[in-house]
């Protein structure tokens, strides 16, 4: 009878499914997004026929205009839920998140206006905690997930 009992048939939203990724570069800097006053993750929703993985590349891509080709995905992270409004109506998005690696430059970004980024920011590790403040809750667990299991880790 519990097994009934989940976070989609509790609150009985509409769902939406999303992917994304932490993107970091050769220097080890992530890759930050500033949208609606907040420091986010580049993601976006499923396109029809999409999966996670095509979904996380093509919309770091679009959000931060980073050259898809350089774009690689190294593994999967954590997925986040939360809810959303669009429009009128409430949703329940479930996030599925990547680790991705970026062979390029720093400078090599260009946010997406239309969607409301207006700045997209490498940032060194050790500056992180100046960016906290300001990190939605989930993606400061994706980016706590990462530091805490595997950005240590030995690199292939």
């Amino acid at each position: 009878m519990d097994e009934d009992i989940t976070l989609a048939n509790t609150l009985n939203l509409p769902r939406v499914r999303s992917a994304g990724g932490l993107v970091y570069n050769d220097n080890y800097h992530i890759l930050l997004i500033f949208k609606r006053g907040k420091w986010d993750l580049p993601k976006g929703r499923f396109e029809m026929g999409s999966d996670p993985l095509e979904t996380a590349l093509r919309e770091i891509s679009e959000e931060t205009g980073l050259d898809k080709n350089k774009l690689t995905i190294q593994g999967k992270l954590v997925s986040t839920w939360h809810t959303t409004r669009h429009e009128k109506t409430k949703y329940l998005k479930k996030t599925h998140w990547y680790l991705v690696h970026y062979h390029g430059e720093d400078s090599d970004v260009a946010p997406q206006f239309r969607e409301g980024i207006i700045e997209c920011r490498w940032v060194h590790l050790p500056d992180l905690d100046k960016y906290r403040s300001l990190l939605l809750p989930r993606i400061e667990y994706v980016i706590d997930f990462w530091l805490q299991n595997l950005a240590y880790a030995p690199r292939f």
